[in-house]
């Protein structure tokens, strides 16, 4: 890994030659694999460690019952999403364009983020809290969930509260800290998911899930801290009326595209779960997106550096290295996902053998979920484009055909194919979205070099 700070560190000199030569220091590579490297260290460990946790938790709970943890996690996911109102994608971007060039309009910005975030996610998790009873007996037809449900209100404002704060770090630029809490974080959430299952079973898993998201949410607050001191960036509610327009630009865009997304795949699951045997259905899927996620997880982890660096070079009104630089995300993060993919696509009937025997027969929602997985992968990066230049409104209308593709193949299939009909409905809307957010790329790209051509032009 290489650090972009001015200490030099001794390397072989054959070594040295090569990086001076292929990486020199102030280079766009440079900045990008140093970026990636130690994000992707900590999403690895992390990630393992989550995967591992999650066969440990299948075994111990069974497939059914893994199913309603699953559940369980995508209504976590929903709400969490609702009160996020799109303040981690704005945190990143403009701490990125201001911490040095502007750090009394960082501070307004930082502080107004941190404000809208704490409101959004607080009446979500309330919200959650007082639905629980409500979803539990009638959008699922299982009263044994109220009580998870409940718990689940805590841990979706962890689990917001931290992406949030990460990305703050990532507009920071402070791959490395992020690393370093996520290993952690790994290492908690492995020691309190199988701990507490194992003694409380799913309202274990809930309460272990929490405490390790609240663990990172403190170190993050803590590092972010520092970080303002170092930059000089002084949090406060003053003047915070003049950045007011960052509501429109991403948490209004924010809440509606979360608004379409979740719920869709939330009612779709509520489908699924009402069906025949869909609770045991469900646990099959939730096994295969853990598996999902890890073809997704470098690419994501890789993805954190791309807003800030997009966002800065859009500053710069760079436009050579700026198209340089989403191309090779692009290609880095489509190829990194087709590599993970394809051995697990392979090996998909083992893989999720060691979940139980019942797991195994679900091997081709796995295959489907993981090749999606790809598609996925170059949408996350494109989608980047639209948030550096605050073209949020273009992500919502994407997500919207997204959400009307898989609630109404879902309303279609999930009757007659059960869990299967809702992955295939996920499957073409997963296809549709990746297209949209290169045609999206595409014309703001083209909009962008115009408008440079002619300022300069000007000049």
């Amino acid at each position: 890994m290489f650090g972009t700070r001015e200490r030099k560190i001794k390397l072989l000199p054959w070594f040295e030659r090569l990086c001076s030569r292929y990486l020199p220091y102030n280079s766009l590579r440079r900045a990008l694999l140093s970026g990636a490297s130690w994000s992707v260290a900590g999403s690895i460990v992390l990630r393992g460690l989550s995967l591992l946790a999650s066969i440990v938790v299948a075994r111990l709970l069974g497939k059914h019952v893994y199913g309603q943890w699953g559940v369980i996690l995508g209504v976590a996911s929903m709400f969490g999403s609702l009160g996020g109102l799109g303040m981690a994608t704005a945190a990143a971007k403009y701490i990125a364009e201001l911490k040095k060039s502007d750090f009394v309009r960082a501070g307004r910005v930082l502080s107004l983020i941190l404000l809208i975030s704490m409101v959004g996610v607080s009446v979500t998790s309330m919200a959650c809290l007082g639905l629980a009873k409500l979803m539990a007996d009638r959008l699922y037809n299982v009263p044994e969930l109220f009580v998870p449900l409940m718990v689940t209100s805590i841990m979706l404002f962890c689990i917001m509260g931290t992406l949030i704060l990460q990305g703050v770090m990532a507009g920071f630029g402070d791959f490395r800290g992020i690393a370093r809490i996520s290993i952690i974080q790994g290492v908690v959430l492995f020691a309190a998911l199988v701990l507490l299952t194992y003694c409380l079973g799913l309202v274990g898993a809930v309460i272990g899930m929490t405490i390790s998201q609240g663990v990172a949410m403190c170190l993050y607050l803590v590092t972010i801290f520092k970080r303002c001191r170092e930059y000089g960036i002084r949090i406060s509610s003053t003047g915070m009326r003049k950045e007011l327009r960052i509501i429109w630009h991403y948490a209004a865009p924010g809440f509606l595209t979360s608004s379409v997304l979740h719920p869709a795949n939330m009612l779709s699951q509520a489908m699924v779960a009402n069906t025949q045997g869909g609770f045991g259905g469900l646990g099959g899927y939730s096994a295969a997106v853990r598996w999902r996620e890890l073809v997704l997880f470098i690419p994501r982890a890789a993805k954190r550096i791309t807003l800030p660096m997009l966002s800065k070079l859009q500053g710069d009104k760079d436009y050579k290295r700026f198209m340089k630089a989403l191309w090779a995300n692009v290609t880095l993060n489509g190829g990194m996902a087709l590599a993970v993919a394809l051995p697990l696509i392979v090996g998909s009937p083992w893989i999720l053998r060691l979940y139980g025997p019942d797991f195994r027969c679900d091997w081709d929602i796995m295959v489907i979920l993981l090749s999606m997985g790809i598609f996925q992968a170059v949408a996350d990066v494109l989608s980047q484009v639209m948030a550096c230049m605050e073209k949020m409104w273009w992500n919502f209308g994407f997500h919207v055909a997204y959400g009307i593709i898989i609630l109404g193949g879902s309303y279609l299939l999930v009757p007659h194919h059960g869990v299967r009909g809702f992955v295939w409905a996920y499957a073409v809307a997963t296809i549709v979205h990746m297209l949209n957010h290169i045609w999206g790329a595409a014309i703001l790209m083209r909009r962008h070099h115009h408008s440079i051509a002619a300022e300069t032009m000007n000049e």
